[in-house]
């Protein structure tokens, strides 16, 4: 489909697209770029790239697929760094967790330009860098791409099928949808992980390290703290409205358990853990 696949941004994601693409057939070539030259080394010996650049004035004028897997506040800049370089054919995409700004600030900038569709697959994972990549990540997980009435619909049918051929589920959606949508979903979970692995850290009992008491409960609930900080940042801060009116609710459902808790009613608390379990049992 592509004969050079640019990924700015080669971890989890942009790795495992790129080994996805090479592995189907779906590209020529695979070029990498970012700021840490060490990452962008273990990525071509993982067999992930082709070649790398460090310099956006090395932008490989012969790339005709661009897709931005940096943090979603740099997918903007990067791309103006590059635009000197990009022709006019070259489809330029995204995988970033929030679409709105994202996509406004893309399209303002490309005004005229290449054309950009957004999209965010939905299957990352606490880890990060090159090292875990892999080429079936995206195998039967939902990839959502939001279109605008500024996408170019020949952009949009490419993207679509590319997505479709490294295994996605690929869904249309609108910007304001999604990010509404993902702050519930993913943008508020990562919040409250980060939130109860501080609690315990800042809780003093006696003397003792109550991490090392943390057992599998624990562990699971808090595993997406792991994340990259910089990452979730800049989720939290260009999806606010979301994240802090799912952080509103979900306080408002602590209290109504430290209230059960404090009445001593033993009731009205298994009431709320039985909605939770009915709840979370409908999740597939």
């Amino acid at each position: 489909m592509f004969r050079t696949l640019v990924i700015a941004g080669v971890g989890l994601i942009g790795g495992s697209l790129a080994l996805a693409a090479r592995e189907r057939g779906l590209v020529e070539r695979v070029v990498g770029y970012g700021r840490n030259e060490k990452t962008l080394r273990r990525a071509r010996k993982l067999g992930i790239l082709d070649a790398y650049f460090t310099d956006a004035e090395d932008f490989p004028t012969d790339a005709d697929f661009l897709v931005l897997a940096t943090p979603v506040s740099a997918i903007a800049p990067v791309t103006r760094s590059f635009l000197p370089r990009i022709h006019r054919e070259c489809l330029i995409s995204d995988v970033g967790s929030v679409k709105r700004r994202v996509v406004a600030a893309m399209e303002r900038l490309l005004k005229g330009g290449p054309s950009f569709v957004g999209a965010h697959p939905i299957a990352g994972s606490d880890q990060w860098g090159p090292d875990p990549a892999r080429a079936d990540l995206f195998v039967r997980r939902r990839c959502i791409l939001t279109p605008t009435r500024r996408t170019d619909p020949g952009a949009l049918k490419k993207l679509r099928t590319f997505w479709r051929r490294v295994g996605a589920r690929v869904e249309l959606m609108d910007v304001r949808l999604h990010d509404r949508i993902l702050g519930v979903v993913s943008h508020l979970p990562h919040v409250a992980a980060y939130a109860l692995v501080n609690a315990l850290e800042r809780t003093r009992v006696e003397s003792l390290d109550l991490a090392g008491y943390c057992g599998a409960g624990f562990k699971d609930t808090t595993r997406i703290a792991a994340s990259r900080p910089e990452l979730w940042r800049d989720i939290c801060l260009l999806n606010r409205e979301a994240v802090l009116k799912g952080l509103g609710e979900y306080a408002r459902g602590l209290e109504r358990i430290a209230d059960c808790i404090r009445r001593d009613d033993g009731p009205g608390l298994e009431r709320e853990f039985d909605q939770a379990l009915a709840a979370r049992k409908r999740m597939s």
